[in-house]
């Protein structure tokens, strides 16, 4: 048949389009649109099958597509051939090019459940850091189709499904049943296939915990308060966590807060990968540098909503400052041997600078809290890089010396110590 449909863009070729709606993607949607059959032409080992393949049946894919070219310059039909660049799925392993394939499978109806999780997150239950994150969690959640939950692998969890062939029952069950509900025949066969990996994890807040079972562990961490992650399994993960959190735990979220942390690119801001050499392996960087190096590091090169530019110079930097953290803590160590525990200062003792930086203290500790409980990673680790290099040791720690050496009496000594 001939059919007209808006996904095929006029303005490229020739605006018309053959379709094979049993494999790919976009044509399948134009199929069900149209209600048109879905031949199978390409079987599951990647050769052509069946009567509508004709003469090419039995080859390899690739050897027909090459048959069929020939075939058309044989009878005059090609007009040319020329290349043109588009997406190829490919497996990402062995870079195999895979064919869209139909076949049956276990799907979840995942809309109901979506619905209650953006009415949770909508009603302030969770709540995403930063809040630009939100939007595309209730872009993916309301536009959401049935899920796909089977997969044909060796590992994971097994589908509880199982097949009578005697009768042709399908028997779903938490437990492995004995025989057919239907016929009574007790040889059954269990499903193959195994859980969406997706699936499984979205059970872990509290299948981890005992449950079903009340434990005294579910009941202290579900819900937990935060959940760490990246953006880019919002929906694979965090979108199905709450979902099967919200459905399995008597509309209990599993969390309270979302913080979406940056991704760590390269220095000219690429993602970092294998075959483009431009890994920065931390094992390296702590051998070098030290690991409190590369964690500062880190916190300090974090701003919410903006990803990670990582460079060995910015490590180097940032040890610098864990040398000068360990030397005043050296130094304050040196000073405090004969310091006894809970000693208290002597308010008449204290001079300018004494006063200077313990009003310093308490306000760095107050906006420190503010930051942190926000969620300002790298907003805290730079207010205490300024001040612990800037305020605590270039000025306070100098003006300190003569008094932890005695030179200004016992009584000033042992309050500079507290």
């Amino acid at each position: 048949p001939v059919i007209e449909d808006n996904m095929v863009d006029p303005e490229f070729g020739s605006g018309c389009v053959k379709i094979t709606p049993a494999h790919d993607p976009n044509d399948f949607l134009v199929g069900q649109r149209h209600g048109l059959e879905q031949i199978q032409v390409i079987n599951d080992n990647g050769i052509m099958c069946g009567e509508e393949s004709g003469r090419y049946a039995g080859m390899d894919r690739f050897e027909a597509r090459k048959a069929i070219v020939e075939d058309l310059k044989n009878d005059g039909s090609l007009i040319g051939i020329e290349d043109i660049k588009h997406s190829v799925g490919e497996c990402y392993r062995c870079h195999t090019v895979i064919e869209p394939y139909l076949s049956e499978q276990w799907f979840v109806r995942a809309k109901p459940l979506a619905e209650a999780g953006v009415a949770s997150v909508k009603a302030g239950n969770i709540r995403f850091v930063p809040d630009q994150w939100t939007n595309v969690y209730y872009q993916w959640m309301e536009n959401i189709r049935d899920w796909c939950i089977s997969r044909q692998l060796w590992w994971g969890h097994r589908i509880p499904a199982w097949y009578c062939d005697k009768c042709g029952e399908i028997i779903v069950e938490t437990e492995e049943p004995k025989s057919c509900p239907k016929c009574g025949n007790t040889e059954l066969r269990q499903d193959e296939d195994v859980l969406d990996t997706w699936f499984s994890s979205a059970l872990w807040p509290f299948s981890t915990m005992g449950w079903p079972e009340e434990t005294d562990l579910l009941k202290k961490f579900y819900p937990t308060s935060v959940l760490v992650t990246g953006f880019d399994i919002i929906f694979f993960w965090v979108a199905r966590m709450i979902m099967f959190g919200l459905e399995g735990m008597k509309g209990e979220v599993p969390f309270h807060d979302v913080y979406i942390h940056a991704l760590v690119r390269d220095e000219k801001g690429q993602k970092m990968s294998k075959s483009k050499g431009n890994v920065i392996d931390p094992l390296t960087i702590v051998r070098e540098y030290g690991a409190d190096a590369l964690r500062f590091t880190i916190a300090a090169l974090t701003v919410q909503g903006r990803d990670i530019f990582l460079s060995t110079e910015r490590i180097a930097t940032y040890r610098l400052f864990m040398n000068k953290l360990w030397n005043a803590s050296r130094f304050a160590l040196m000073n405090l041997e004969d310091a006894e525990a809970g000693m208290k200062w002597k308010d008449n003792e204290l001079r300018l600078h004494d006063k200077w930086i313990l009003n310093r203290i308490s306000q760095v500790s107050t906006e420190m809290t503010r930051l942190i409980d926000g969620y300002f990673f790298g907003e805290s680790a730079r207010l205490m890089y300024d001040f612990v290099w800037g305020e605590l040791c270039d000025w306070y720690l100098e003006l300190s010396k003569p008094a932890l050496r005695g030179e200004e009496g016992e009584a000033r000594r042992k309050t500079t110590q507290a």
